[in-house]
């Protein structure tokens, strides 16, 4: 989250701080209005300084025994930024209607006085200022309690969801097999390594016997060896391994860097291409037999930068073609997708299982449909198309911890014959 995205969004949330302050102070018409803006831009100006000084430091405080006091220091100064920016578009409608109102109420006022001047009684204007003041004041109680939640349970907590599959053409030896996603887990200033560790435990609490990550890995080089000693520390946890496939993270940040340290471990990286889990009977993984010759197949895309709607789903046909190439066409297939837009391309090849990531599943669930609007046709969950399934995990981590109504997450599928 540093660089140019760590200064934007340092300038984007004080501006929400400077204009929604000047909103509410609009709507409140307090005559304390300086004080409530110099007030809050100081308390900003803390937040700023105290996300910057915690991004600048990282990671030589992981060996603090100051740790926990930045993290949470940092993640309060979230919380108070986020507030504005959850404040920002309700202030804004407020306001807007604030405006309308009273100039139609003083246009009312003043013709009642010209024809009837006890019409309107001072109750009457007490009681409606009352009322906008009372409504003003819960915008920014409302958007601190969800800033916080959102924070602090979106950083915490981690869902496992479980999803049982069937399929006709199942080979015999894969019933009951549990494959593992994990997805975006931007490992960096607001996801640790004990959290990465937390997520591989919960899916080997499920008795996974794959693990299949896809994209967006970790975002601070400075983590790599941290993240490599974690994966090597749990491959062994998962007897059929460990399939990787890559987001677009992994290009911002250093494709190079990032893959060098998966080779170093027992991963498997497929970009357009595939392996042969099994040849059949259950050969190769481990305790699966049966009397099915169907092979079983794990293919993985790479992520298409491909500007234009014709151009983005020309590349990803051509990805995926290249990830099937030879695999035979009775072989079941698992793909791997960072961009869930290949759900499309895995349904017209009839894969039965493609496993995606990418979208966080919008993180703050009531701009759903405005992320779907934007070009997000698969934005989580679980999705079909005659016997073939594509699911979009909602993303075990995060750039930003804020979360509402849409948790962290590993996937678990479990697969059945019909």
């Amino acid at each position: 989250m540093k660089g140019l995205f760590f200064i934007n969004f340092m300038i984007v949330m004080s501006c929400a701080a400077v204009f929604s302050l000047v909103l509410w102070n609009y709507i409140m018409q307090t005559s304390r209005k300086w004080a409530v803006v110099v007030g809050g831009l100081a308390v900003t100006l803390v937040a700023v300084g105290e996300l910057a000084y915690y991004g600048i430091l990282f990671p030589q405080w992981l060996g603090s025994p100051w740790k926990g006091v930045l993290f949470y220091g940092a993640l309060a100064s979230l919380s108070w930024l986020f507030i504005f920016w959850l404040a920002f578009p309700v202030l804004l409608l407020g306001a807007l209607g604030v405006f309308f109102w009273r100039k139609t109420h003083r246009h009312c006022e003043q013709a009642a006085h010209e024809t009837q001047p006890a019409a309107v009684h001072p109750h009457q204007q007490v009681s409606r200022r009352t009322f906008l003041k009372g409504a003003a004041a819960a915008i920014p109680v409302a958007a601190a309690a969800t800033s916080t939640l959102g924070n602090i349970v979106g950083e915490s907590y981690l869902d496992v969801s479980l999803h049982r599959l069937s399929y006709s053409t199942l080979p015999d030896y894969l019933e009951g097999y549990r494959i593992g996603q994990i997805s975006d887990v931007h490992m960096g200033l607001f996801f640790s390594p004990e959290r990465l560790q937390e997520a591989l435990d919960a899916l080997v609490s499920q008795r996974v016997q794959r693990l299949e990550i896809t994209g967006d890995l970790i975002d601070e080089l400075s983590l790599l060896p941290a993240c490599q000693r974690v994966i090597e520390d749990n491959a062994s946890r998962f007897p059929d391994g460990i399939d990787f496939c890559y987001g677009n993270h992994e290009y911002y940040r250093s494709l190079p860097a990032i893959r060098d340290m998966l080779e170093q471990t027992p991963v498997r990286i497929l970009c357009n291409s595939h392996i042969e889990a099994s040849p059949g009977r259950g050969e190769g993984l481990a305790h699966c037999s049966g009397q099915d010759e169907k092979p079983f197949y794990i293919a993985g895309v790479d992520y298409s930068f491909a500007k234009g709607d014709e151009a983005f789903a020309a590349e990803r046909e051509a990805f995926v073609q290249d990830a099937v190439k030879e695999i035979p066409d009775n072989a079941f297939v698992v793909m791997l997708a960072h961009h869930s837009a290949f759900i499309d391309e895995a349904f017209a090849h009839h894969i039965p299982l493609t496993l995606c990531g990418h979208t966080h599943g919008a993180q703050f669930a009531p701009i759903g449909p405005i992320v779907k609007a934007v070009g997000f046709k698969y934005l989580r969950g679980l999705f079909r198309q005659g016997k073939s399934v594509g699911y979009v995990n909602r993303g075990t981590g995060h750039w930003l911890p804020l979360r509402v109504f849409c948790s962290r997450e590993v996937s678990v599928f479990e697969l059945h014959r019909n």
